[in-house]
């Protein structure tokens, strides 16, 4: 990973979320740590974040293929993350919560399969972010899924209630 703007501010996102105890709420904290590598990130002229992981057995069905469970977390983990890159005092200081997330699925992903993870900020504003996520096969580039993820601000002005 290159050392840009955006590659320092998503290191420092990662190292906060991956000290998180794990007795906290934020349970994806493990996976995001050992499963999720960083590849690289933008802020300009696009905010993206690129990962890079593995199929493990654990996010398979029965079919020995990734989950579409499995994916959909992947997608939401990671299109959350490019927010992060955004994110300062009174503005989507927390990430936010889902409002939609449609994955299509273009393709079956076996066990071992490397893949890519793109999240991307398409339109963020004070209360709403449209992103998107793209899920390629690393050795050859084909797209296996995208997703539209919907994202509501939950920040409390000035510390108060909603």
């Amino acid at each position: 990973m290159s050392t840009s703007p955006a590659i320092e501010k998503l290191r420092q996102v990662l190292s906060k979320i991956w000290n998180i105890p794990s007795s906290e709420t934020y349970h994806q904290a493990p996976f995001i740590r050992n499963c999720l590598h960083p590849v690289s990130a933008t802020l300009d002229p696009t905010v993206t974040v690129t990962f890079e992981f593995t199929v493990l057995r654990e996010l398979c069905n029965a079919g020995n293929n990734l989950h579409g469970g499995a994916t959909a977390t992947i997608f939401d983990v990671v299109t959350t993350l490019a927010i992060n890159l955004v994110s300062k005092p009174g503005y989507w200081e927390i990430p936010g919560v889902s409002r939609t997330l449609d994955v299509v699925y273009l393709e079956a992903v076996p066990e071992g399969e490397v893949l890519e993870v793109t999240g991307e900020i398409v339109k963020i504003g004070k209360r709403l972010a449209q992103l998107r996520g793209v899920m390629r096969r690393k050795k050859d580039g084909n797209v296996v899924a995208t997703c539209e993820h919907g994202k509501v601000n939950i920040d409390r002005p000035n510390g108060g209630k909603l």
